[in-house]
């Protein structure tokens, strides 16, 4: 195997001259002999040691992406994690870096991390904002966060219009002639996802004059564990007496709840109309395919690689970066349509 050292006695220089070349710093060095050096490198197959390079340049070249998760949940198993930290990777390594993925119950195991951890930036996914404050006291290293409603000032952000979400699920349903309508979702924070998602909901009822009922929200403990969330579908299909149809907060939360409904012997649309959120490939995959809002995963994952990266390459001189991304209603077929008649009301 090529070693570093006989890459310097071929070019007949120091190993340190060598080592500048290949970390991109020459220092002194002349481009010819630079170039005669990287020609040498080429023709012999060399491959910097990736650990020795980290080490020369004092930084470790790994992002850290960052998931909240239980420790009986694979946070992975949610296709929405799924898409966003598979979608960073793709665009960390083209900047060249290495990704430590770690899933964490709180921020008590991520604070004690962060402070031992070499890494050189860090995305974080499903933190509660309370949380973000003692993040930003223990590590200094650039940090972007996925889904915030956090009032830190100097936090860089990437989200979506939650509220507009809800709006667009509730006006949809209520325009199809559903007027007793449940919501359903894993647990409303005072800030948060969920809580923008409700107040768009609660929003859009109230502009029709609906009024927004607590024996239609049904709160779960997670939206990963399939058995309860099928069991609160099953529970359901013996209330549809009370509702036609539901908002469900995120895709994969509706496919189980369907699920659950279905094996109690209840019909999509027929019964009990759903609209989801996220727009995930499995609402295609589903029967019928789902009715949902839809936000570009890809797109966000990119932009919070892209803000972290500006923020490694400019330092404390860029400022923080908030940015709020638009949702779309798809309409597929898991919405009966009463419109055409005096509507469907339960309750």
């Amino acid at each position: 195997m090529v070693t570093l050292k006989d890459i310097a006695q071929e070019a007949g220089v120091s190993i340190t001259t060598v080592s500048n070349v290949i970390n991109g710093t020459p220092g002194r060095v002349s481009e010819k002999s630079a170039r005669h050096i990287r020609e040498i490198i080429a023709r012999r197959g060399y491959v910097p040691n990736a650990s020795a390079r980290s080490l020369a340049k004092n930084k470790a070249s790994i992002i850290a992406i960052i998931l909240r998760g239980d420790e009986n949940e694979n946070a992975l198993e949610n296709p929405y994690n799924a898409v966003l930290v598979g979608t960073m990777i793709q665009k960390i390594q083209q900047h060249g870096y290495y990704t430590m993925i770690h899933m964490m119950k709180g921020a008590g195991n991520i604070i004690q991390n962060l402070r031992t951890w070499n890494v050189d930036g860090a995305v974080f996914l499903g933190m509660f904002d309370n949380e973000i404050e003692q993040l930003y006291a223990v590590s200094d290293v650039p940090k972007v966060f996925i889904d915030s409603y956090s009032t830190v000032r100097r936090l860089s952000n990437v989200g979506i219009d939650d509220f507009k979400g809800g709006q667009l699920a509730a006006r949809h349903l209520i325009e199809h002639g559903h007027h007793d309508i449940a919501f359903i979702s894993p647990p409303i924070l005072y800030t948060g996802v969920i809580q923008h998602r409700f107040a768009g909901f609660c929003s859009e009822l109230k502009a029709h004059g609906i009024p927004v009922r607590s024996d239609l929200q049904f709160i779960l403990d997670s939206d990963v564990i399939p058995e309860s969330i099928m069991a609160l579908g099953r529970k359901l299909a013996g209330m549809t007496e009370r509702f036609s149809a539901a908002f469900v907060t995120s895709d994969q939360l509706a496919s189980y709840l369907i699920q659950g409904m279905r094996s109690a012997g209840l019909r999509i649309p027929e019964d009990v109309s759903i609209v989801g959120f996220d727009n995930l490939p499995l609402c295609q995959q589903m029967t019928p395919q789902l009715t949902t809002i839809a936000q570009n995963l890809e797109e966000k994952a990119t932009l919070a690689v892209d803000i972290l990266f500006r923020h490694l390459q400019g330092g404390n001189e860029v400022p923080a970066e908030s940015l709020i991304l638009n949702v779309a209603l798809i309409e597929r077929c898991s919405v009966a349509d009463y419109s055409q008649s005096m509507g469907r009301q339960k309750g």
